[in-house]
């Protein structure tokens, strides 16, 4: 009965050592917020929209960068960026692969054209 005992907490506790949860860190950023985002936007507006920025760069005020990693076993799985660019207080261009299932999308759709 202990031997039996003992073999069940010892295989627990071996296996319970391997997992690792899932780390996610950086901002997390919804589909519909990244479409509402529109050339000439205010920064105020924008960043009212998708937060703020995780990658605040003191050297270039005009451009914020929105990053998520994602870590599974100690290893990454995923890195997502989306970044807005902004000239005299107003957005000009976004560019990123926050979502690449849609990106991946639209361009099977135009080797099919």
């Amino acid at each position: 009965m202990k031997i039996a005992l003992i073999s069940i907490l010892l295989a627990t506790m071996t296996l319970t050592a391997c997992y690792k949860a899932p780390v996610q860190q950086g901002n997390i950023l919804k589909q519909e917020d990244i479409d509402e985002v529109k050339p000439g936007m205010s920064k105020r507006q924008v960043a009212i929209i998708l937060g703020t920025p995780t990658v605040a760069d003191p050297f270039d005020h005009d451009r914020w960068d929105y990053v998520n990693t994602s870590k599974v076993n100690g290893k990454f799985k995923k890195l997502k960026k989306f970044t807005v660019f902004f000239e005299n207080d107003k957005l000009v261009k976004t560019e990123g692969n926050y979502f690449p299932q849609e990106n991946n999308a639209d361009e099977s759709e135009n080797e099919d054209s």
